[in-house]
């Protein structure tokens, strides 16, 4: 079944409305990043083998997460950008050719 509404051409500016969303939002994880690595205590190399090892692998799951999540945010930001840029150039290119 389909949806009573047609879809609507894709817009420039909601590409560009999610490149600052997320690019925003990307950098709000590496400040979170960048408190995280100044706020977690270094490794007790004294501590059992099986306390630094937890120890290591909590570290290594909370920064890798963050680290990931900020990646993901900033790489979607770039590619609706670049997104904007070819939408904006396609309605310029047929702007201009129906002028001409």
């Amino acid at each position: 079944m389909s949806s009573p509404h047609s879809p609507t051409p894709p817009n420039p500016w909601h590409a560009l409305l999610g490149a600052t969303i997320a690019t925003g939002l990307g950098y709000g994880f590496f400040q979170l990043l960048l408190s995280v690595l100044t706020k977690l205590p270094p490794v007790n190399l004294e501590a059992g083998s099986l306390n630094r090892g937890i120890s290591i692998l909590v570290r290594y799951l909370v920064v890798g997460s963050v680290s990931l999540i900020t990646f993901m945010f900033v790489m979607v930001g770039l590619g609706l950008a670049a997104y904007f840029v070819q939408l904006l150039g396609e309605r310029l290119k047929a702007s201009w050719q129906r002028s001409h």
